[in-house]
């Protein structure tokens, strides 16, 4: 029942994109410069190792960059500082352990890089706005023996 729902909604998806392509925004960037590439290298970096320690520092140190310098372009080509993109990242990821399973809400947090549960609900209330309990219980698939066909 679970994967009929999902793909119920992927169609749905599918057909907003169809209806849609008439006004599509972006365009076809082929060329990249060299500082734009090792921007999304850092994005595509942080998504791979979101559990980890990350930092500026140790951002740039991975990427060769100055601390300062890929802070400033980071955040001209996202929009978002550095820290605030590690943590929407995590919280994301955390997200989708809260809806997508049952484990307890201090056992999500630590495998998506937060080692400190009382920074973890402070993050997540900044960027969510409600606590991961809340979010959970408003977002929670219904568990399959409540499904009615």
């Amino acid at each position: 029942m679970r994967n009929l729902i999902i793909h119920q909604k992927f169609v749905e998806f599918l057909i907003l994109l169809f209806l849609n392509r008439d006004n599509n925004i972006y365009s076809n960037q082929s060329e990249l410069t060299e500082m734009e590439k090792k921007v999304y290298a850092v994005a595509g970096f942080i998504h791979a190792h979101y559990p980890e320690d990350l930092s500026l520092e140790s951002l740039a140190r991975e990427f060769c960059i100055s601390p300062s310098y890929v802070s400033h372009r980071f955040n001209q080509e996202t929009g978002f500082s550095v820290t605030d993109y590690i943590q929407m990242t995590r919280i994301r990821n955390v997200q989708a352990l809260l809806v997508n399973t049952s484990i307890p809400i201090t056992e999500a947090a630590e495998p998506c890089g937060f080692n400190c549960f009382s920074q973890f609900n402070r993050v997540f209330r900044k960027h969510i706005g409600m606590s991961p309990s809340l979010y959970r219980k408003q977002n929670q698939l219904p568990h399959p023996a409540q499904w009615t066909l």
